[in-house]
């Protein structure tokens, strides 16, 4: 009797350690398998290795919340874009296919989340979308180039086509409203700050060993120290990619600062573009002055306002003035550099481009398709053929990779994105501030297009940002949609 009892408390203990277990004792389990993995990591390996265990739950945080948000996932593409940056101040890592694999992980991420919920992809079924995969369709039958070589091919897609269409169809379903387009200047706000106070860092510091392997072993120095002083190019690739990247943010911040309501917002974005107008400074770049430029003239066109018109038009004279009738501010390096790009017929490099491009010409006459995607820089693909000539700017890769056909259809399909985009803003948004962000993003794409006639511009991180002023435009239309629904119910009630 003794041991039938004490069988039946044992199995009620059973029970109750089970049941205890299935509510909370799994939690303890694991916290004490978490402490012992710390303990393990922290007294028997490297610090990287404790650095990563350490970093594993903000890891899976964060990927839960993107999986559960994966809507929204373009903002987390947007955060990664500048995040890989970051990062690579610190390690090596590879940027062009770390930013990639993202930009399908987050896509797929979407098309998943897409089975279990339903999405409305109508809005990501816009204009921009079928011109993409129209010029798409260009670079797959590019692969048929007998130059082609597929590793080429493989790493320019991205920027080609992969990015842009990633971004028509992943902005409209996460950018809903005023307040998404403010969260996306302020990511990218931040990422301007860290720049530029990276490049202060370089000016009054010195470089790292990194950057003095860049410069001295890789050969960085022959364009970087030159006459006109150093050229500092921050946590980017060159000065050039530092000082585009730096101007495209002085339209989009100043025109943005116009139409935001927060006032400690406008105090900042003016401290942003301040910060921007610094780095692109210090960059040395010439091509970067056509970024503010470029979108002054835009946004005179898109304001329909005389006096913006008339304070734009004074303002590009201004300048215009400043750098080619006057040596005001010669003494210094940067002004003085910069002012070589308003007087091209006083700069040797300038006559070196377009003696360049002449015998550029000439050899393309023969390659109306191009060498092959990705191949304008690419010796260390070894294709059968190469230009012998560098491309001095994206445009001039554009036309050396896909010959004067695709040149033509891609000038074509952004002219046509500007233009519809353009027509977008000016008939077809009523809400005042919204049309006034959508054109700082789309005046800041038009200022980029410019340089991109100069400089090889299309570089990590500057892709997504720029793709992202089309396909807000496409947005923008049915965030104005839901404004005014939202005001007409609100006159109702």
């Amino acid at each position: 009797m003794k041991m039938t009892i004490n069988k039946k408390k044992y199995g009620e203990n059973l029970i109750a350690v089970g049941i205890f277990f299935a509510n909370k004792g799994w939690v303890y389990l694991i916290l004490l398998g978490g402490l012992y993995v710390l303990y393990k990591a922290i007294f028997r390996t490297s610090t990287p290795v404790f650095l990563a265990f350490s970093l594993l739950p903000l890891a899976f945080f964060f990927f839960l919340l993107i999986i559960k948000y994966s809507k929204q996932g373009f903002y987390t593409l947007f955060i990664i874009q500048f995040l890989i940056a970051i990062i690579g101040i610190v390690i090596i890592i590879p940027i062009g296919i770390s930013t990639l694999v993202s930009t399908l992980f987050i896509a797929v991420l979407v098309i998943s989340y897409s089975i279990y919920q339903k999405i409305d992809w109508s809005e990501s079924h816009n204009g921009m979308f079928w011109l993409f995969l129209i010029l798409g369709l260009y670079y797959v039958l590019e692969i048929a180039n007998p130059n082609n070589v597929q590793a080429a091919w493989n790493v320019s897609i991205t920027h080609y086509f992969i990015y842009p269409l990633i971004c028509a169809v992943l902005v409209p379903l996460a950018i809903r409203n005023i307040k998404g387009i403010q969260w996306l200047l302020i990511i990218w706000s931040i990422f301007i700050l860290i720049a530029a106070a990276k490049g202060y860092w370089q000016k009054n510091y010195g470089f790292n060993e990194r950057e003095q392997y860049f410069l001295f072993v890789l050969g960085g120095a022959k364009t970087h120290i030159i006459w006109s002083g150093i050229r500092y190019f921050s946590l980017f690739s060159d000065a050039a990619n530092f000082g585009v990247h730096m101007a495209l943010a002085i339209p989009l911040f100043g025109i943005s600062l116009l139409y935001v309501k927060n006032k400690w917002l406008k105090v900042y974005f003016a401290f942003i573009v301040i910060a921007a107008i610094y780095g692109m400074g210090i960059s040395g770049t010439r091509s970067a002055i056509a970024v503010p430029v470029g979108a002054l003239g835009l946004f005179i066109v898109l304001s329909r306002n005389i006096k913006i018109t008339i304070a734009g038009i004074s303002v590009l004279a201004l300048i215009f003035m400043f750098f080619l009738f006057t040596d005001i501010g010669d003494s210094n390096q940067y002004i003085r550099k910069m002012r070589t790009a308003f007087r091209p017929s006083e700069d040797a490099s300038y006559l070196l481009r377009i003696d360049n491009r002449k015998k550029m010409r000439e050899l393309m006459i023969h390659r109306p398709f191009g060498y092959g995607i990705g191949l304008s820089k690419g010796e260390h693909f070894h294709p059968k053929e190469r230009m012998p000539y560098p491309p001095d700017s994206w445009l001039v890769s554009v036309w050396v990779e896909t010959g004067i056909v695709g040149l033509i259809l891609y000038l074509v399909i952004h002219g046509t994105l500007f233009a519809w985009c353009s027509w977008i803003l000016m008939f077809k948004i009523i809400n005042k501030r919204l049309r006034g962000l959508l054109a700082a993003w789309l005046c800041m794409a038009a200022g980029f297009f410019l340089s991109a006639y100069t400089n090889d511009v299309m570089q990590y991180p500057n892709t997504i940002p720029i793709y992202t002023a089309f396909a807000l435009c496409f947005a923008g239309s049915h965030i104005d949609k839901r404004i005014q629904q939202d005001t007409r119910e609100r006159h109702r009630t």
